[in-house]
């Protein structure tokens, strides 16, 4: 961080001892009238031995100064120029440099602007600043580091940090700030234009200046809802962050619960009746981004029967020091606003941008998206790898985990090596048939042309190929996509027998698509259906290949673990990957195949292993050999024996009898392979 230090020479009497007050006015835009007028507030009391007033203000053409604002007039402290007032550097240089310069008891911050919270796409931000033209990020970590960075510097904590900016009440900013200050002041709706009344704050601190932190954040909501009462409708609270974390403890508890089960027709209609926050106006309406969490919370307590529903509520209003409103629009308002779209749409299309944030660790993501009961996302795909074999031809995969929003299972593909069926670089339409479909030159993968789907209303366009293409066992589809179609109507769809995979949406440019095919002999086939509404651009499509994977077949399935262990498998080569299913169906794409080689013969294993009345014993054996397979008992007793003959696919078939047709008892059978000077010993099991 760049730090600006200077001497200032300074009377006894400015020295605080009480309260340090440090204002950054963002005020590089149309907001520039109302820092003049608020400066004149804080000129009618300005700093004394027990106060001090410390402002840094940015104007468009002015540039930046660092003011001591005294009673009736202000002292220029440091001239800044031009300055970016929304960078994250400029905001921590001001906090290190005020509160080191300007030591006290207790601080006062206030951050004055233009607020969006974190709904206003694209910015989610705090301030404007029109001489950069950027934004001060809550999303992205800015805002948080800025506070984490002077915090490193000065270790002091914020007393009360507030924010003079329409709707910064949120968990999620609160959040932000969490760690770094005690209390957060600031108003759930949309702030007046004339923001706080600095004159008031500074009454009380000058009348009151040993007053304590919470006491002057009640006084503050107080007098901004006083002012504004019959002028427009307004939400202010102060909330004390050491509250949220017990909180979000409580959140994760219920979400815990909850995320097990469907969400109830019950759990839909309170989101329709919940207190909403606007983010343009002051009419609120079901269909806004903003809910009041502790209404919310609220009415959980009556959807759900569980006491950890109360536990959070109880956690929720402990953290509300004071929440206040003028105006019947706000009367369900309780003191802190959270992100929770009325659609499932509006949710999927930002979803990726609030993933950053802190308050994402209570789970709220994931019951919300559990709330819509609509997910459609894909989990991200797991990398895999492998250890080396071990003496028992035994070795572990894994992978990395798979991120959703819901919950995953894996599953898990064998084979012996992959074999291309299918090749097409899309270069010409020589192995299909098209309908509707064309040869583009526009925006290709690789090579010269693409497919591409048409853009229009009511199309079913498709394209399909000559002949079948044939899967023995399990198969790969790789395919690259890019496409730009109206979200969950305009639908891209890749068929190969009962395999179904469809893409609409945003493809964010060229996309492999890797997927496991089922075994059959069918045709590909790849449509595209849209509706009689909105055309984004349709679907190009790119180097497609299909995989035949020899001796391919599922070991794992249904699996939350992220690693499987592998035990006495037989001589040979192996390829493995692997892929994430979500509780919706949604399946990530297929992993990176994994090689493994197996040097050594295995020792035989009974399929199952224990075995109840029969079983398959997998041998292993080299390939110039006919061996006998004899069965012993643990004492050394013969059991039964098997010539080559029997021997099918490197198996026997034991019927749990002995050479006598007599069932044989529980116990543990000695397993022996033979044949010219090879010999391979294994034990199995049965257990009746």
């Amino acid at each position: 961080m760049k730090i600006i230090l200077f001497s200032l020479t300074l009377p006894a009497v400015l020295i605080g001892q009480e309260w340090t007050m440090l204002v950054y006015m963002a005020a590089d835009n149309d907001l520039a009238q109302w820092a003049d007028s608020d400066l004149v507030e804080m000129e009618q009391f300005g700093s004394s031995q027990d106060i001090n007033v410390i402002v840094q203000i940015d104007k468009p053409s002015v540039g930046a100064r660092r003011l001591l604002v005294r009673h009736g007039s202000s002292q220029v402290l440091q001239e800044l120029g031009l300055t970016d007032m929304c960078s994250w550097e400029t905001l921590s240089d001001f906090l290190y440099w005020g509160i080191t310069l300007f030591p006290a008891e207790k601080y006062l911050v206030i951050l004055w602007d233009h607020g969006s919270g974190w709904t206003a796409t694209p910015r989610r931000s705090f301030g404007t600043d029109w001489s950069s033209g950027n934004v001060l990020s809550i999303a992205t970590g800015d805002f948080q580091r800025a506070l984490s960075t002077a915090y490193d510097y000065t270790q002091t904590r914020i007393n009360v940090f507030a924010f003079d900016a329409c709707l910064m009440q949120q968990v999620e900013v609160a959040f932000e700030v969490g760690e770094h200050a005690k209390i957060l002041l600031a108003p759930q709706s949309i702030m007046p234009l004339p923001g706080f009344r600095y004159d008031e704050i500074l009454e009380v601190l000058h009348s009151e200046p040993s007053i304590g932190e919470t006491q002057l954040s009640q006084r503050i909501v107080q007098s901004t809802v006083d002012n504004y009462t019959d002028f427009q409708p307004i939400a202010v609270s102060a909330v004390r962050l050491a509250g949220l974390e017990n909180m979000k403890e409580k959140m994760v508890r219920l979400n815990n619960l909850l995320l097990s089960e469907l969400p109830t027709q019950a759990l839909v209609d309170l989101r329709r009746t919940v207190q909403t926050i606007p983010t343009i106006g002051c009419t609120p309406d079901t269909s806004d981004d903003y809910v009041d969490l502790g209404d919310f919370l609220t009415g959980m307590t009556t959807v759900f029967d569980y006491g950890e529903a109360d536990l959070l509520l109880d956690a929720y209003e402990g953290a509300i020091i004071i929440a206040d409103y003028w105006g019947q629009e706000f009367s369900g308002t309780t003191g802190l606003a959270v992100w929770f779209p009325d659609k499932y749409l509006q949710f999927k299309q930002i979803v990726d941008r609030y993933t950053n944030l802190s308050w994402v660790q209570s789970r709220w993501l994931e019951f919300i998206n559990w709330f819509y009961n609509a997910d459609d996302v894909r989990p991200t795909t797991p990398h895999m790898i492998a250890n080396e074999p071990g003496g028992h031809n035994d070795f572990s995969l894994y992978w990395s985990k798979a991120y959703d929003l819901a919950s995953v299972e894996y599953a898990v593909a064998e084979a012996m090596d992959t074999v291309l069926a299918f090749n097409d670089a899309c270069e010409d339409s020589s192995l299909w048939n098209f309908n509707g479909f064309m040869l583009s030159s526009v925006n290709a993968h690789s090579g010269s042309y693409s497919f591409f789907s048409g853009n229009a209303a009511n199309l079913s366009n498709y394209i399909e190929t000559k002949d079948n293409i044939t899967i023995q066992s399990l198969g790969i589809l790789s395919i690259y996509l890019y496409y730009r179609t109206e979200d969950m109507s305009d639908s891209l769809i890749i068929q190969h027998g009962s395999f179904q995979d469809v893409h609409y949406g945003v493809s964010d440019g060229w996309i492999e698509r890797r997927a496991i095919l089922p075994s059959g002999s069918y045709r590909l086939r790849i449509s595209y259906v849209t509706n009689n509404s909105v055309n984004m651009g349709g679907c190009y499509i790119d180097d497609i290949r299909l995989f035949d994977m020899t001796h391919g077949r599922l070991i794992k399935q249904n699996h939350r673990d992220t690693s499987l262990y592998v035990y006495n498998k037989l001589r040979g080569d192996y390829l493995y990957s692997v892929w994430a299913t979500d509780r919706y169906d949604n399946k990530s794409n297929l992993s990176n195949l994994t090689s493994i080689a197996i040097q050594h013969y295995a020792e035989p294993y009974s399929i199952p292993n224990p075995f109840q009345t029969t079983c398959y014993i997998a041998i292993d054996y080299p390939d110039t050999l006919n061996p006998s397979v004899e069965i012993y008992s643990l004492r050394g007793a013969a059991v039964k024996k098997y010539n080559a003959d029997d021997i099918v696919s490197n198996r026997i078939f034991w019927d749990g009898k002995d050479n006598n047709g007599c069932e044989v008892g529980s116990g543990i059978y000695f397993v022996l392979v033979k044949d010219r000077g090879f010999e391979k010993l294994g034990r199995i099991a049965r257990q009746r």
